[in-house]
C-alpha cells in the first residue's frame, strides 16, 4: 500500500489535501466560530473494514438520476427555467463534497441513511440541482473519504481513503458513459472533495479525444488550481475565458470581503512549489460566477441574478412527495470580484441563508448558493454554445 507507484497515484490528492487541511484546522481551532466535528477513526486506513462497493446498475447507488424524482429535481419558487431534464440535450455528472464525518470508517458506508439524507438536503438540492435547467443530472453515491482525512497524520494512511473514493467515482462515470451517455455532451462538476475527483478525472480522461470532444466544461469549485497545474494536467486544459467558452475549466474559492485569505493563498503557493519545484505559474485560477468572463473579474450586486436562501428539508423524500421547492432566489444582494486568485464577496447575508461563518471569512460551504441563478443561467448558455461550435 505504500509502494512508490501507489504514492504517485495519489499525487493529485496530496496537493489537494494539503490545501484543504487549512479549512479543517480553521474550523476546529478557532474559538467562537461555527464548526463541524472532525472525528478520527481509531485505526489507520486499511486496518478497518472497507464499506461494501457500490453497484451502479442499482439505482440505490445514485443520489440523482434524470429518470426519477430526487433532490436534483428541485427548483427555486421564482425560477425562470424549471426542471428541464426530460428535454435537456446535455448531461451533468456531479461529484459531491464531503458530507460524511463519522469515525467508524475511513469511507462512508452507502447504506448510511443519515449521511445520505444530509447529502441530499445540503448539496444535491443546493448544488447538483443548479444544473437541471441545462442538463440531465447524474450524481453517484460513492464511498467518500471521511472529513478526518484532511487532518490525519501520515501514519493513519488516510490518502488511501481518497483513492478508494476515486475508484467509485471512476466506476460511476464509466457506467454512465456505457449505459446512459449515448454520445451526448456533458459537464463534469465537483465541489471540495468532489473537485479533487474532478482533477483525477482531468488527469485520466481529458487526454482522450472521445471524452475531450464531449466536455462542455469542467467545474472544480472550492479547491485552488494554479495556472501551471492547469497547463500540465491531462496535457493542459484552458480556463473558460468567456461565458460561451466550452471544453474548458472553471473554478473559484470564495471569501467574505471582510475576511483575510492570506493563509489560504500561502498554503496554495506552498503546495504549488512542492508540486512543481518553482513559484512560476502559481497564480490561482478564478472565474467570477457573476460574469463568467476573465475580462470582467469584478461585478456589482446588480449583476447577481439570484442568491439562494435557506429552507430546511428540501430534497428529502417527504418534501419531494409534497412538492416543496427551493425558496425564491433574491437578486441584486451580493457582488463579487476575483482578486489575486480569490473570489472576494460583497454583501454576504447574515440571516436567512445557510451561510457557515468559517474563520478568516472563508465561504467554502456557500460557493454555489450565493451565485445560484448566475451559475444556472450560464450553464444553459454554455450548453447551447456547445452546439454552435
Amino acid at each position: 500500500m505504500n509502494s512508490p507507484n501507489f504514492v504517485r497515484s495519489l499525487e493529485p490528492f496530496l496537493g489537494v489535501t494539503r490545501h484543504v487541511i487549512l479549512i479543517a484546522l480553521l474550523m476546529i481551532n478557532t474559538a467562537g466560530a461555527q464548526s463541524l466535528p472532525i472525528n478520527m477513526p481509531a485505526k489507520p486506513f486499511g486496518e478497518l473494514p472497507h464499506p461494501t462497493a457500490p453497484d451502479y446498475s442499482d439505482e440505490r447507488y445514485w443520489a440523482a438520476l434524470p429518470t426519477r424524482l430526487d433532490a436534483a429535481d428541485v427548483v427555486p419558487e421564482n425560477d425562470l427555467f424549471g426542471d428541464r431534464q426530460e428535454s435537456a440535450p446535455v448531461d451533468a455528472f456531479y461529484i459531491q463534497p464531503t458530507t460524511y464525518r463519522s469515525a467508524a470508517s475511513w469511507n462512508q458506508p452507502l447504506d448510511d441513511e443519515v449521511t445520505n439524507r444530509w447529502t441530499d438536503e445540503s448539496v444535491i438540492a443546493r448544488q447538483a440541482a443548479v444544473f437541471n435547467a441545462c442538463c440531465r443530472v447524474f450524481a453517484p453515491r460513492y464511498r467518500q473519504a471521511t472529513a478526518a482525512g484532511v487532518v490525519a497524520p501520515p501514519a493513519m494512511r488516510a490518502m488511501g481513503a481518497y483513492e478508494l473514493a476515486w475508484h467509485d467515482v471512476r466506476a460511476a462515470f464509466l457506467y454512465y458513459m456505457q449505459h446512459e451517455n449515448n454520445g451526448r455532451p456533458f459537464i463534469i462538476v465537483g465541489h471540495s472533495q468532489g473537485a479533487a475527483h474532478v482533477e483525477r478525472w482531468l488527469k485520466e480522461f481529458w487526454p482522450q479525444s472521445a471524452y475531450r470532444e464531449k466536455l462542455v466544461a469542467a467545474y472544480a469549485i472550492g479547491v485552488s488550481f494554479s495556472e501551471k497545474t492547469l497547463h500540465e494536467i491531462g496535457g493542459g486544459i484552458p480556463v473558460c475565458a468567456k461565458p460561451t467558452d466550452t471544453g474548458c475549466f472553471l473554478s473559484w474559492n470564495a471569501f467574505d470581503r471582510a475576511g483575510d485569505p492570506s493563509q489560504y493563498l500561502a498554503a496554495s503557493n506552498s503546495r504549488h512549489e512542492q508540486r512543481h519545484g518553482t513559484s512560476a505559474g502559481s497564480m490561482v485560477a478564478c472565474v467570477n460566477p457573476l460574469t463568467f468572463s476573465l475580462n470582467e473579474p469584478s461585478a456589482l450586486p446588480t449583476a447577481n441574478l439570484g442568491s439562494l436562501p435557506a429552507r430546511r428539508g428540501v430534497g428529502l423524500a417527504e418534501a419531494l412527495k409534497s412538492g416543496v421547492s427551493l425558496p425564491k432566489t433574491e437578486s441584486g444582494r451580493i457582488g463579487a470580484s476575483c482578486e489575486d486568485g480569490i473570489l472576494r464577496v460583497d454583501g454576504v447575508p447574515k440571516e436567512g441563508y445557510a451561510v457557515v461563518p468559517l474563520p478568516a471569512g472563508m465561504l467554502h460551504f456557500n460557493e454555489f448558493d450565493l451565485f445560484y441563478q448566475n451559475i444556472r443561467a450560464n450553464a444553459v448558455t454554455r450548453s447551447e454554445s456547445f452546439f454552435r461550435r
